[in-house]
C-alpha cells in the first residue's frame, strides 16, 4: 500500500526536499528504529501462532517538514510533506490476498471499515471511509482532508481535496469562539499569540504533476477558474455533516 495523508487522506508523488542535514539524520535514525521495532512485533506474532491469520497495519498521524518551505517541524499545512504518511497494510496469509502497490487515493478513515471487513462484519452507516482496496482498479477518484484548529486563538478551518493530480485547498473564515485557551498552554503567558484572520476567499490550488514542489498557487489565474470550481463543488459534496465537538480540555 502506498503513503497516504492523514485522517482523510491522499496519495501523490512524492517531491525532492530542501531538508536540514541534522532533521534529516534523525528522521533516518528514527525510520530505523521503526523497522527494528515492526520486526520485533512480527517475530512476536509468529511466535505465538497467530502470523496466519493476523493482519498488520502500520501507519502515523503526520508527517514532519524537513527544510520545506525553509520550515522545520510540523503546523497546519496541507503540503505533501505533512500530509502524505505511511500505510502500510500487511494482509493475513490465510486470506490469499496478493500484494499490490495501490496508488489511487486512499487515508485513514479507511482503517475501521477494512477491520470490520477482515472481521466480517457490516460496515456501520456511520462509519466514514472504506475498505482498503487489495488491488489497483478500485475506482476511487478522490480524497479529502481537514483541518480544525481547536484553539480559540487560533480558529483555522482548512478543507482540501485531492484529485486527478490537484490539490485544492479552501480556508474557512477564522473562528475566536470554539476551542482552548491557547494562552492557558504557553509557559507564563509570554509567547506571542498567533493573529491569523481569514475571511473565506482565501485558498490554494495546485497542480502535482506540472509543480511537485507547490510552489506555483493557481487559486488566482484565471485559465483554472472552472477546474477550482468544480473542486470546490465535489469538495464540499464529499465532507460529512458533523458539527465540531466543544473542547473543555487539551488533549
Amino acid at each position: 500500500m502506498p503513503p497516504a495523508w492523514r485522517c482523510t487522506c491522499r496519495w501523490v508523488p512524492g517531491t525532492t526536499r530542501c531538508s536540514s542535514s541534522g532533521s534529516t539524520a534523525l528522521t533516518h535514525v528514527e525510520n530505523e528504529l521503526i523497522d527494528e521495532a515492526c520486526g520485533r512485533v512480527l517475530r512476536r506474532i509468529a511466535e505465538r501462532g497467530w502470523d496466519a491469520d493476523t493482519d498488520v497495519f502500520f501507519t502515523t498521524d503526520h508527517g514532519e517538514l524537513q527544510g520545506d518551505f525553509g520550515l522545520l517541524d510540523k503546523g497546519p499545512y496541507h503540503v505533501d510533506a505533512l500530509m502524505r504518511i505511511p500505510l502500510v497494510w500487511r494482509t493475513a496469509p490465510s486470506a490469499g490476498v496478493m500484494p499490490a502497490s495501490i496508488e489511487e487515493p486512499v487515508g485513514q478513515l479507511d482503517l475501521a471499515p477494512t477491520c470490520s471487513a477482515i472481521a466480517g462484519v457490516p460496515v456501520p452507516d456511520w462509519m466514514e471511509g472504506a475498505p482498503l482496496p487489495t488491488a489497483p482498479g478500485s475506482g476511487r477518484t478522490h480524497v479529502v482532508t481537514e483541518w480544525d484548529s481547536r484553539f480559540e486563538e487560533a480558529g483555522m478551518h482548512l478543507r482540501t481535496i485531492y484529485r486527478d493530480g490537484f490539490i485544492r485547498t479552501v480556508y474557512e473564515p477564522t473562528t475566536r469562539d470554539t476551542g482552548w485557551e491557547l494562552s492557558r498552554m504557553l509557559a507564563g503567558g509570554d509567547v506571542p499569540l498567533p493573529d491569523l484572520v481569514y475571511d473565506g476567499t482565501e485558498g490554494e490550488l495546485y497542480d502535482v504533476a506540472a509543480d511537485l514542489h507547490q510552489w506555483r498557487n493557481l487559486w488566482h489565474d484565471p485559465g483554472y477558474a472552472r477546474r477550482r470550481a468544480e473542486l470546490v463543488a465535489e469538495l464540499y459534496a464529499s465532507l460529512p455533516r458533523a458539527e465540531l465537538l466543544r473542547v473543555d480540555a487539551p488533549a
